[in-house]
């Protein structure tokens, strides 16, 4: 790569890079593979870096992003689980926007990946449909649908959310 193009991509980088985390972070749920996922589309779009057009930039890494989320989730589904749960993450908010970004967090996570996906890009990234399309590779009416279906669901659980045994059958007040 010319200097002149790696120049401009660490500008990219530093002007996008706090954006990219976030939209990481509403797709896996994590911060820790919301880093891997950013760092993982940024190694291919560097190596993509002049063959981009000026201006599409973000759509390109937008949709590497959204790529190889999906192509993650799939590959992850054959994995085999364990009876041994992981060891808990430390909190790191407190007070009620970390309650309300883990109520937001476990309703994402409830939600399959390709729903996931097309809510974070419709309401987080407030795109189009037809740019949701064109970023995740489906027709315009998979994604109404996806959109329909995935709010619906995320309605249903606010109104009728889950009962938890630890709390002797009260659901989550939100």
């Amino acid at each position: 790569m010319r200097r002149r193009d790696e120049a401009a991509f660490a500008a990219f980088v530093t002007e996008r890079q706090t954006m990219l985390r976030r939209r990481a972070y509403l797709l896996c749920g994590s911060w820790a593979d919301g880093d891997e996922l950013v760092q993982e589309a940024l190694a291919r779009v560097y190596v993509a870096w002049p063959r981009i057009a000026p201006g599409a930039e973000t759509a390109y890494t937008r949709t590497t992003m959204m790529n190889l989320f999906l192509n993650d989730r799939r590959k992850k589904r054959r994995e085999v689980l364990t009876d041994e749960p992981p060891e808990p993450q430390a909190a790191t908010q407190t007070g009620p926007d970390r309650e309300l970004a883990l109520t937001l967090g476990g309703m994402l996570d409830d939600l399959p990946d390709a729903q996931r996906a097309v809510l974070v890009l419709r309401f987080w990234e407030d795109l189009t449909v037809p740019q949701i399309a064109t970023a995740t590779g489906v027709a315009e009416g998979t994604v109404k649908s996806q959109i329909s279906r995935a709010v619906a669901a995320l309605r249903h659980r606010l109104v009728d959310p889950p009962t938890d045994l630890a709390t002797g059958g009260a659901g989550v007040a939100t």
